[in-house]
């Protein structure tokens, strides 16, 4: 039986002349031009209990992370080998590359025999995480989350209003933003109509509120596929880390709404759920449909991550920033 080898790189030419040559040398090859496709095959290979020996897979991809997209896969296979092959090997974190437990690094161009050489030598790695035992869980109360972006009138008393909002019970997250809008709030209610109450008793109650445009969260329809990418991307990732984003003392943090075209609405939405700038990507009715929490080393990390990212892809109508004021500095 041929050995089934996944090759992700978007790079045609590099594709194509490694897939022949494979191919030649009697290895069933099975080329992706980005992570979500790759992410997809995987999906149907478990699905129909198909067995994928190893995986090619390319370190920058355009649209997730390739050692993201690493770490996806080796959460969900992990005794699969994975050769990472790269053009910019000295700009690799080699401590971010032992944690994926890479079976190999090869710098391109990168020449089929060499590839083999690992897949037939490929061995299980002692220190691959064990798998992680069920956890049965209490059944949760189902709840509905709403952003409210608030506007301020100009001579309100900023810093009270954002302590009555920041100590209210139910808002999730509270914070204070430059430019269109001065708070931006997550709340939480029972349902759609208890978080309008919320956000018209907030409205009503607390001067110096000018204007809120209320957003609620709702789940995107997306096929099986990108559902189960998602999901296996959410328990691969270290909650540790996940908290540490909001660590306003370490990073710089930013909201970014968009609105995008909803026929590109599938595509858009787990690329930029999987970047790994993105702390929290949730689909809203509203102004705008998407709300993004982004975090980076510095304003200009997360403007290249805008420009270089979001305003490329196919569907993006409007990005718009608002930068996260940290009020310890103020």
């Amino acid at each position: 039986m041929e050995k089934r080898i996944l090759l992700v790189d978007d790079e045609a030419a590099i594709r194509r002349t490694l897939s022949l040559m494979l191919l030649q040398m009697g290895y069933d090859v099975e080329p992706c031009e980005d992570a979500i496709s790759a992410l997809k095959k995987l999906d149907l290979y478990e699905k129909n209990k198909i067995k994928l020996d190893s995986i090619v897979l390319d370190v920058r991809l355009p649209d997730i992370d390739g050692i993201k997209l690493g770490k996806i896969i080796r959460s969900k296979f992990p005794q699969i080998c994975i050769v990472y092959i790269t053009g910019y090997a000295d700009q690799l974190d080699m401590e971010e590359m032992k944690k994926v437990h890479a079976s190999a690094i090869l710098e391109k161009p990168v020449e089929a025999k060499d590839l083999v050489e690992y897949f037939e030598e490929a061995t299980i790695l002692e220190s691959v995480p064990e798998p992680k035992e069920a956890i049965i869980e209490e059944k949760e109360v189902e709840t509905v989350s709403a952003y409210m972006l608030i506007k301020l009138e100009k001579e309100a008393a900023f810093l009270n209003i954002y302590r009555k909002l920041y100590y209210m019970k139910d808002v999730l997250y509270c914070d204070a933003t430059e430019g269109d809008y001065d708070i931006a709030l997550l709340i939480q209610g029972k349902s759609k109509g208890d978080c309008k109450k919320i956000s018209e008793t907030i409205q009503k109650n607390i001067e110096g509120i000018k204007d809120i445009d209320f957003m609620e969260i709702g789940i995107p329809i997306l096929d099986d596929n990108i559902r189960n990418i998602i999901q296996t991307a959410e328990e691969s990732d270290d909650p540790e880390k996940l908290a540490a984003k909001r660590d306003f003392g370490r990073k710089i943090c930013s909201y970014i709404l968009m609105e995008v075209e909803r026929e590109k609405l599938e595509y858009i939405y787990p690329v930029l759920r999987l970047s790994e700038e993105v702390v929290y990507c949730d689909y809203t009715t509203g102004k705008y449909n998407l709300v993004l929490f982004v975090y980076g080393t510095g304003f200009n990390e997360i403007n290249k991550f805008i420009e270089n990212k979001i305003v490329p892809m196919d569907g993006v109508l409007r990005v718009k920033k608002f930068p996260v004021l940290n009020l310890l500095e103020m």
